[in-house]
């Protein structure tokens, strides 16, 4: 039940609008004064005080300050039978919510103090909801750091784990075994994965916080297409897919990172063998097509449900989240690659299969054609 307290100097009127605002459901009050008001806040607070301005000793502007000062979320109305165009813009710059002058009828002052009522509570839902935001940024802030911070602290100890791997699977200390060679590769591929989740982390951070600042030049797609495959051959044959290229011999160069492209291209490819079936085959095409450098990544079982397809773009998602899901990682890739291409000018569209497989389109702007002579230094 909301609570009302009426200021004013008039007994007849106040009387009233105590007894009206009661047959309306408040817990009405009512005071003579402005020193009587403050009297009955100090000992019960109210939702809105209904004061009149002009009263004698302290009037209906000074009580509003005092309410302000000692009552901040309290509503104040201010009403007068002599308003003024300085009292009205005083009482509003000073914290009224409204201002009414008298007469007027019971139904218009009810209208009155709902609309107030209603806008406090829709002032206290936009406090908590700038709380909520305040505290999911700050989240934000945190995870990015921390994703950040533990990507970077995983690298070095990844790179030393890697190279003594290479150096024991090359027999630099020694013969090994056939059953350890099976072991030290084993840890060799977890390692490479680990290092992808890695890459991707870094990059989806860099990329969120805006603060992705790659090395820039010409780059060879046919080249970073190759290297990806390249990765993905023990992945290939541990799952028992066939991964093809087929890229055009002319294809044009593109402008960009290095890196986060190679990292483009080794996700499209990684998701379409990890999400295909034994037996079955990627293919990766590359053609200039329209003035753009075209890349598709198809396999040939799976599908993408064409209500998932934007959901699937998000980070951190993948078509079954569940902890029994048969295709593990972040959910990352899908993400990153867009974030990639749309930083390099490019587009990306799923088309989700009919239970024949799902392709992955990519197109990228080329090099412009004063450029066509650079060098390949930035393929990495």
């Amino acid at each position: 039940m909301p609570s009302i307290l009426i200021v004013d100097d008039e007994p007849g009127l106040l009387a009233s609008l105590v007894m009206a605002f009661e047959t309306q459901g408040y817990r009405s009050a009512g005071a003579a004064s402005a020193a009587e008001a403050l009297d009955v806040l100090r000992q019960t607070p109210c939702d809105v005080v209904l004061t009149d301005l002009v009263m004698p000793g302290m009037d209906g502007l000074s009580l509003m300050d005092c309410v302000r000062a000692d009552f901040p979320d309290t509503v104040i109305l201010l009403m007068t039978g002599g308003a003024t165009v300085e009292s009205a813009v005083r009482a509003l710059k000073g914290g009224a919510s409204d201002y009414i002058v008298k007469p007027f009828r019971l139904a218009e002052i009810f209208h009155a103090v709902e609309r107030c009522l209603e806008q406090r509570e829709l002032r206290r839902e936009n406090l908590q909801l700038n709380e909520i935001n305040r505290r999911l940024q700050e989240v934000d802030r945190l995870k990015s750091n921390l994703l950040s911070a533990v990507s970077h602290e995983f690298r070095t100890p990844l790179t030393i784990m890697n190279g003594w791997l290479d150096l024991l699977l090359r027999g630099q200390f020694g013969s090994i075994s056939p059953q350890q060679r099976e072991s030290l590769s084993a840890v060799q591929k977890s390692a490479v994965r680990l290092g992808r989740l890695i890459a991707n982390l870094l990059a989806f951070v860099e990329y969120e916080r805006g603060a992705a600042e790659g090395a820039s030049g010409a780059v060879a797609v046919d080249t970073l297409l190759r290297k990806a495959a390249e990765e993905l051959r023990p992945d290939c044959a541990e799952r028992k897919v066939t991964l093809g290229l087929d890229v055009a011999l002319d294809l044009p160069m593109v402008e960009g990172d290095g890196d986060h492209l190679r990292l483009v291209f080794l996700n499209l490819m990684e998701n379409a063998v990890k999400f295909n079936e034994p037996g079955g085959t990627v293919f990766v095409t590359a053609r200039e097509n329209g003035g753009r450098v075209e890349i598709q990544v198809s396999n040939s079982h799976g599908t993408m449900p064409p209500e998932q397809i934007e959901n699937l773009l998000q980070p951190f998602t993948q078509g079954d989240m569940g902890p029994r899901r048969r295709a593990g990682g972040l959910g990352l890739g899908l993400a990153v690659a867009r974030a990639v291409l749309d930083a390099h000018g490019g587009e990306l569209r799923l088309d989700a299969g009919q239970g024949q497989g799902a392709t992955v389109r990519v197109w990228l702007p080329p090099v412009p054609a004063t450029h066509g002579t650079a060098d390949r230094t930035n393929e990495k």
